[in-house]
């Protein structure tokens, strides 16, 4: 991977363009600083062939004096400025990796008031840009949803009304099962308790799949017959220099292969199905009786030997009439439904849509 020479601007004097490599300012002789920010002048930068210089990039990132603030080669053991030695625990310059096209182009220095000497530091940079509209935006949206559900809900709890209005009707509906033990014919896959086989057969209850042969076909498939290596970002090295990330990617191409398909054919599943017959109550007749009346009762039954009473079903409908405009209706229970007089003044619940929902005495 190809390296390059970065660039830093001096913040005691303003020289900018001081190289990589340079320890201390060409043109005021300060140190550089621990933290100084390096940055590639361009992307077309040369690649350094030098190999002395391949080798201060390959030696590490730069240590900080702890005595005086200035930034010294990984491999030396004394500060180029004050002669202090390194101590174990020094900082050293942070490495940074940037996408393709992000690397700095320039300084940040200001120069309006250099500072004396540095403090001993480790700049903390992040390579990616944030920026809180996104979350504004979103943030906007989900209040938005919020509101209007706060606003529909309101709608449907709170949007209804009260009405007064008068019974104006009744009607109601019963209706009595009457069954008998009889004998019927049934079929199924089995006899169940109580029945009596009257005949079986064999017939087809599903199907299965067999394989019947198989059929040479042809496809298309992507194989990968290389790797293409590619500059996607540089690496701040923490010593002056940059060095090209390498990212990989598959090369694939298109190519027929012949294969084989398997074809299936259905083969039925042949069961015993069962003819028989069983003893069950039935349901025979359901006499009812119905009236628009407010005296409900049941009808009446005559059951014979065999029979006996079933199920019974019930319904009782009011009416109600509003300023002798509107009608509405409502089912209730029969205790319910039997506490209401022929022009009793109820009042109506009406829902956010106009539909009654219940009714108060």
């Amino acid at each position: 991977m190809a390296v390059r020479e970065g660039r830093w601007d001096c913040q005691y004097c303003g020289t900018k363009g001081n190289l990589g490599r340079d320890k201390a300012c060409q043109n005021c002789g300060r140190s550089r600083p621990g933290g100084a920010k390096f940055y590639l002048p361009t992307e077309e930068e040369a690649a350094v062939l030098d190999a002395k210089l391949l080798k201060l990039a390959e030696a590490g990132q730069d240590w900080v004096c702890a005595f005086c603030g200035s930034s010294n080669h990984a491999e030396a053991t004394n500060c180029h400025y004050c002669g202090a030695p390194r101590e174990g625990d020094s900082q050293v310059q942070e490495i940074k990796e940037y996408g393709l096209g992000q690397a700095p182009d320039s300084g940040d220095m200001t120069f309006d008031d250099p500072p004396e000497r540095p403090r001993p530091q480790t700049e903390i940079v992040s390579t990616k840009k944030s920026s809180k509209l996104p979350l504004i935006i979103g943030g906007a949206l989900v209040g938005l949803i919020l509101l209007c559900g706060l606003i529909f809900g309101g709608f449907l709890l709170f949007g209804g009304q009260d009405v007064d209005a008068a019974v104006s009707g009744f009607q109601w509906e019963r209706s009595i099962n009457v069954e008998a033990f009889q004998t019927v014919v049934e079929e199924d896959w089995s006899v169940p308790s109580g029945g009596r086989l009257i005949d079986q057969r064999q017939e087809i209850r599903s199907y299965t799949q067999v394989l019947d042969h198989y059929e040479t076909r042809q496809r298309d498939i992507q194989v990968q017959v290389g790797v293409e290596t590619y500059v996607c970002g540089q690496r701040d090295l923490g010593n002056g220099f940059f060095e090209d990330i390498d990212c990989t990617e598959p090369i694939y191409e298109t190519q027929t292969e012949s294969y084989e398909e398997p074809v299936y054919r259905e083969e039925p599943v042949y069961e015993t199905f069962y003819n028989y017959e069983i003893d069950r109550w039935n349901v025979v007749r359901s006499p009812s009786v119905s009236g628009s009346d407010h005296s409900a009762e049941w009808p009446g039954l005559e059951l014979g030997d065999t029979e006996r009473e079933g199920q019974r079903s019930e319904s009782y409908v009011i009416f109600f009439v509003e300023n002798d405009i509107e009608d509405y209706s409502l089912e209730l229970p029969f205790a319910e439904w039997q506490r209401y007089e022929m022009g009793q003044v109820v009042s109506l619940r009406l829902n956010a849509f106009g539909n009654l929902e219940g009714v108060e005495p």
